[in-house]
C-alpha cells in the first residue's frame, strides 16, 4: 500500500511517493529538459526502483488536474491511465491552488494560477485549527481582479513553494475522488 501524489500542471514535475503511514518516501521535483511525454515513465520507473517497489503496489493516487498548463496536465494524467490501467488505484483529483494553499502558513490568503492571456484562477483561503478552507469558489479573472484583494497574494508558480506534493494529505478533504478513467484536466 504506497501512494503516489503527481503535480505536472507548470512546465515543472514534482511527485512524490509515501509508505502505507503516509510518510514520504520519495520526492523529486525538477524542470525537465525533455518534454514530460518522453520521460515520465522512465521517472516512475525509477523512483519506484529506488524504493523497492512496482506499480502494483501503488494503492492510492493523487494527480493535480487543473488549473495549469493544459498539455502538460493532459500528459500526465494519459500517462498514468496507461500505467494504472490493468489495475487502477484509488483515485483523487487534486486542484493546484488547494496544493500550493497548503504549504502557506498564513491566516486568510489568497492563491492564483498562471495567468494566460491575462486570465488567471484564484481562490481564497482561511486556516483554521490547521485545517484548511476555501472561503471563495475558484474564479477565472482578468490579472487586475485576481491582485484587487486585501488578502495576501500567493501564486502556484512561485518556485519557494516547491516540492508541493509531499503535502498532498494536507488537503486530501478537499480532493474529489474519481475513477482513474474519468480523471481529466479541468479549467
Amino acid at each position: 500500500m504506497y501512494t503516489l501524489a503527481i503535480d505536472g500542471s507548470s512546465n515543472l514535475i514534482d511527485f512524490s511517493i509515501f509508505n502505507k503511514e503516509n510518510e514520504l518516501l520519495y520526492c523529486h521535483c525538477f524542470l525537465p529538459k525533455e518534454p514530460f511525454s518522453k520521460i515520465l515513465i522512465d521517472l516512475v520507473d525509477n523512483a519506484l526502483n529506488e524504493i523497492n517497489i512496482k506499480l502494483e503496489d501503488i494503492t492510492q493516487l493523487f494527480a493535480v488536474a487543473g488549473p495549469g498548463r493544459y498539455t502538460s496536465i493532459r500528459v500526465v494524467i494519459s500517462t498514468l491511465k496507461g500505467l494504472f490501467f490493468k489495475k487502477p488505484p484509488q483515485t483523487y483529483r487534486v486542484n493546484e491552488l488547494d496544493l500550493t494553499a497548503a504549504l502557506i502558513d498564513k491566516d486568510r490568503f489568497r492563491v492564483a494560477g498562471e495567468l494566460f492571456s491575462s486570465y488567471g484562477y484564484f481562490c481564497d483561503y482561511e486556516k483554521k485549527d490547521g485545517r484548511l478552507i476555501r472561503i471563495s469558489s475558484i474564479t477565472k479573472a482578468k490579472q487586475d481582479e485576481i491582485i484587487d484583494t486585501k488578502l495576501e497574494l500567493f501564486y502556484t508558480t512561485d518556485k519557494t513553494l516547491l516540492p508541493k506534493t509531499p503535502f498532498v494529505f494536507k488537503i486530501k478533504d478537499l480532493a474529489e475522488e474519481v475513477e482513474l478513467l474519468d480523471l481529466n484536466p479541468f479549467y
